[in-house]
């Protein structure tokens, strides 16, 4: 299994920007190996601040590009990772 990034934006030390997609070993984009309506490109922005001395990290995703039917599956995978994430003492909402 391959990933390819795209970067579009880099803001040193906190935001970057990137669109995700799985691919192939030269880099081309491909369909998710165990999700036939995964999103073909999600985008994402991670930011980072400090609150008391510590940092936090938010990060948010979306599809871009996509169907109908591909949205759908992203909102139903982000639904079950909302559910995960407290079990995992991670206590940010993903947005």
């Amino acid at each position: 299994m391959w990933g390819r990034f795209v970067y579009r934006e880099l803001v040193p030390p906190e935001r970057l920007v990137f669109i995700v997609s799985f691919s192939d070993e030269a880099g081309n984009v491909t369909r998710h190996p165990m999700s036939p309506t995964w999103p073909l490109e999600v985008l994402n922005t991670m930011t980072l601040s400090e609150h008391g001395g510590k940092t936090t990290l938010t990060m948010h995703g979306r599809p871009i590009n996509a169907s109908e039917e591909e949205r759908r599956t992203f909102e139903a995978g982000r639904d079950s990772m909302q559910k995960t994430l407290p079990e995992l003492s991670i206590s940010s909402p993903i947005i």
